[in-house]
């Protein structure tokens, strides 16, 4: 029995492996940032590796990326400079190896859950711990410093932004974002409240407006009582309005400076990024400027001439590796026909299965966050925010939902049996 339980953690393990690395590189990455990278391409190659072993592949998937791949190649082989090429092109391997595994783990939804809520959980646990270390005035391993050896951290509203272990508020607003949606569809144990309270509370916390406007607008689409849930906002808002005005009055003005320096005013990395992108499509690039070379890290590194010859202006931005902007980054790169086909790639599950209607309407949630994220983020290119969403994509679809899992054990019937 023992021998048997033994095999079984084992196999549970072979399979969550690649979260584990990725999730350590995400917390190493702060300080440690060159072993960060090489511990996220061993995580790609093993579940390359591990798609091969197992020989499970979906036919579609692999058709689209071998369509796609051509002009991949051409897109490296295009591009100012080799290094810079392949740098950034193992990034766009990263969503195509998570959802090669999610195919072939496709069977293991409840192994998949179960971890995910608990390290939700745990990361949000941390971050009591982060809140304490912050008003002592301890120095904490997520923060930064300055040339006058001044420290700094993301805050806003005079509160220090939610990181947990993770590091990024963004990616732990996210996470927490697709914690909520999937316990609200696929748990039905006890506590269930306490932990959807817990998840909407820690994503607050992040103070990610991206993530929070995804949450309202995907949970109006999903509520059947829509009056009902304007009702509950309204209330919380006037709850907010009168125990913490000054935070309330914060927020209000750093959503509206946000707006104004991405939207209205544009001037912005992230704004000027979309400029050079539309430009490049009306000129009807329809193969990109190559790999490297616009938008990534690589193309900084390796001082892309594409900036230049674009007249690209970084604005108050000079001091960012990125520009923070995921689809002109693709389509200045790869062109029109490049980047439609590799959002296609990635898309592909979506398009050639015909999903039930409760499973697609889930599905859809993790999709439109990670798309939604990506037009003010790199959230495509970063492995950490495509391994806590794609990865559920296949395993859904293949999950019988009559064997609907609870945390608790309980032998309370699913309500979709």
């Amino acid at each position: 029995m023992k021998i048997k339980s033994s095999i079984n953690v084992l196999k549970n393990l072979t399979v969550l492996f690649p979260f584990i690395l990725i999730f350590i590189s995400e917390i190493l990455k702060v300080s440690f940032n060159k072993e960060s990278v090489i511990i996220k391409i061993i995580a790609v190659l093993y579940m390359f590796l591990y798609v091969i072993l197992y020989r499970k592949l979906h036919n579609n998937f692999v058709f689209s990326f071998l369509f796609f791949f051509p002009f991949f190649l051409y897109g490296i082989i295009h591009s100012f400079n080799i290094e810079a090429a392949l740098t950034e092109g193992i990034r766009y391997l990263f969503p195509v190896s998570v959802l090669l595994y999610s195919f072939s783990i496709r069977f293991h939804f409840k192994l998949l859950l179960k971890a995910f809520i608990f390290f939700v959980i745990i990361n949000d646990f941390f971050q009591i711990i982060n809140y304490i270390y912050w008003l002592k005035g301890i120095d904490q391993w997520f923060y930064s410093y300055n040339s006058d050896e001044s420290r700094y951290y993301n805050a806003t509203s005079g509160i220090i932004r939610a990181t947990g272990i993770v590091a990024f508020f963004g990616l732990f607003g996210f996470i927490n974002l697709i914690a909520f949606f999937l316990t609200r569809n696929f748990y039905e144990g006890k506590r269930k409240k306490t932990l959807l309270f817990i998840f909407v509370s820690f994503m607050f916390l992040s103070f990610s407006y991206k993530t929070l406007g995804t949450f309202f607008f995907l949970l109006f689409l999903d509520y059947k009582n829509k009056l009902k849930l304007i009702s509950i906002i309204a209330f919380g808002l006037l709850l907010a309005l009168v125990t913490m005005p000054s935070m309330l009055v914060s927020m209000g003005e750093n959503l509206s400076y946000r707006v104004r320096e991405y939207v209205t005013e544009g001037n912005s990395a992230r704004a000027e990024s979309y400029r050079v992108m539309f430009s490049e499509l009306l000129d009807l690039n329809l193969f990109g400027r190559g790999v490297g070379s616009f938008g990534g890290p690589s193309s900084v590194t390796y001082n892309s001439p594409v900036y230049e010859d674009v007249n690209f202006n970084w604005y108050h931005t000079t001091n960012l590796a990125t520009t923070d902007t995921y689809y002109p980054h693709l389509f200045v790169e790869m062109g029109l026909i490049g980047g439609l086909l590799y959002l296609l790639i990635i898309l592909s599950p979506l398009l050639f299965f015909k999903w039930k209607t409760y499973k697609f309407k889930i599905v859809f949630v993790l999709y439109f966050a990670l798309f939604f994220d990506s037009l003010f983020s790199y959230s495509l290119n970063n492995i950490a925010f495509s391994v806590v969403s794609l990865i559920f994509i296949y395993p859904i679809y293949y999950f019988n939902i009559n064997n609907i899992f609870t945390l608790t054990l309980s032998n309370k019937k699913s309500p979709y049996a």
